[in-house]
């Protein structure tokens, strides 16, 4: 029996989950795995589904989360929007209806009923996985930019060029699109305030693992070349060194208005260097292939007897793009329609994946690039209005108690404020991008994870959240007895 009760409190515990979807689902952002990503996924879809109605009929942790009946009604809607447009997109519209499902319902609340200092274990044993991961495949896709450049690769019946896809690098990872690189460096971010927060000292040789991730992944990020990724970065960083500046500046005795203002510049010049930063480094990287080609190859000499020559090239690392399509890269174009298609079903919207045959901007459209217009195109108005009403109160929530805490001080201040740069991070990235909800990416497992472990550092009131379904066997148990 004891065995029976470990193998079920293992198939049911949601930390293991979250460690599988870290070791199952990195691996299907790489060009080598693009074929199983959807066996993977299948797999993880039906051990969240029965961890959710594990939750649901016997322990229900999920109610005591905050703001979990606006992410209950939004669902409710999202499957509203998918029943009335079933003729357009059902499948995929069914399958990501269900991935939100457990983001929202399953990750998320997990963090509420377990100690800080349990949460800051799970919290680094997760940040690790994924800088272990990222660390060996920005490896490779930086060993492959050097010795690799511009050459053709087979995979199945698809043809890659190295550093070639519209002048990204495009190594291993299927799609610079996902910021796997610039999420590696916030993430570190994290580690370091994680044992900061815990009062732990780092080895040496863990410094030194920090350090050479962080390195990688910077160039990594630099060769992919998205302009989405260095502007959700940099406003990781605005809001990191905001908050953090301001509880030094406040802990040194000064005026909380006058510590803010002063942290508001601080925030400006850490962007500032930070953009600065990666906009030198990309040229230089741009030379590394040539330097490889010079040091592996001889060059010989035009004419007998000349001194031989050492050409160092560099390749070209700048997208192309047609300049119609200015600052937003044709974006506007894609929310524009967006709008329009909008206005036509205003109330549940078309569902998520009901434009896939649209041609706009040279592709077809996969997406919105934009959250908002997204959102509103997905579920209408109705739903638009219990998620973003859920954005709205998460935030002002953790606003609240990160301002509290900056005055009054916590030993968790400094992770808190780390988590919660990393959840403006994505949804910064969101305006350019559909990140954290419909599509089904890492990003959006990751953002519904650590809002959970965000919330759970700062919510000292156990159960006094959103109180749904509690003790419902019991109080049914009283009306039958009173009939």
């Amino acid at each position: 029996m004891d065995m029976v009760k470990k193998v079920v409190d293992g198939i049911f515990n949601v930390f293991y989950y979250k460690v599988a979807l870290m070791f199952f689902l990195i691996p299907t952002l790489l060009v080598y795995c693009v074929s199983y990503n959807y066996k993977l996924l299948f797999v993880m879809l039906g051990w969240g589904a029965l961890i959710c109605a594990y939750d649901f009929i016997i322990r229900r942790r999920f109610v005591h989360a905050r703001g979990i009946l606006w992410l209950i009604a939004f669902m409710v809607c999202f499957a509203l929007s998918v029943v009335l447009n079933f003729r357009t997109g059902l499948n995929l519209n069914l399958s990501n209806w269900a991935y939100t499902a457990i983001a929202l319902l399953v990750l998320y609340p997990d963090s509420f009923d377990k100690t800080k200092e349990r949460n800051l274990k799970e919290l680094s044993i997760l940040n690790n996985i994924f800088l272990g991961m990222t660390t060996v495949f920005s490896t490779i896709s930086l060993g492959m930019y050097v010795v690799l450049y511009h050459e053709t690769l087979l995979f199945g019946d698809q043809k890659y060029v190295v550093g070639w896809s519209q002048n990204r690098l495009f190594g291993i990872y299927a799609n610079t699109g996902y910021m796997i690189t610039a999420i590696a460096l916030a993430v570190a971010v994290i580690q370091i305030a994680v044992y900061k927060s815990a009062g732990k000292k780092m080895r040496p040789a863990y410094k030194a693992f920090l350090i050479a991730t962080s390195v990688l992944n910077f160039f990594s990020m630099c060769l992919e070349n998205a302009k989405g990724a260095f502007i959700s970065l940099a406003a990781f960083v605005v809001f990191a060194t905001f908050f953090y500046c301001g509880r030094v500046l406040v802990k040194k005795g000064w005026n909380v208005v006058k510590a803010n203002v002063v942290s508001v510049v601080a925030a400006g010049l850490a962007a500032v260097i930070l953009i600065g930063a990666i906009y030198i480094t990309r040229p230089i990287l741009s030379y590394v292939p040539g330097i490889y080609k010079n040091l592996t190859e001889t060059v010989t000499p035009d004419t007998p007897g000349e001194d031989e020559k050492e050409e160092m090239d560099k390749v070209d690392i700048d997208r192309d793009i047609p300049e119609s399509y200015g600052f937003f890269t044709g974006r506007t174009i894609i929310w524009k329609f967006g709008i329009q298609e909008f206005l036509e079903k205003p109330i549940f919207g078309h569902g998520p994946n009901s434009h896939r045959d649209v041609f706009i901007v040279d592709n077809y459209l996969r997406h919105f690039h934009n959250l908002i217009v997204q959102t509103l195109v997905s579920v209408g108005s109705v739903g638009s209005v219990f998620i973003f009403g859920f954005f709205l109160l998460a935030f002002l929530f953790i606003l609240k108690h990160l301002f509290k805490q900056q005055k009054e001080g916590s030993p968790y201040y400094t992770v808190a404020v780390a988590l919660f740069s990393f959840l403006g991070m994505l949804l910064v990235n969101s305006m350019a991008e559909v990140t954290i909800l419909f599509i089904t990416r890492f990003a959006m497992f990751m953002f519904w994870m650590y809002l959970g472990y965000t919330k759970a550092l700062f919510d000292d009131k156990k159960g006094k959240g959103t109180i749904f379904l509690e003790n419902m066997d019991e109080k049914l148990k009283k009306v039958f007895k009173q009939k």
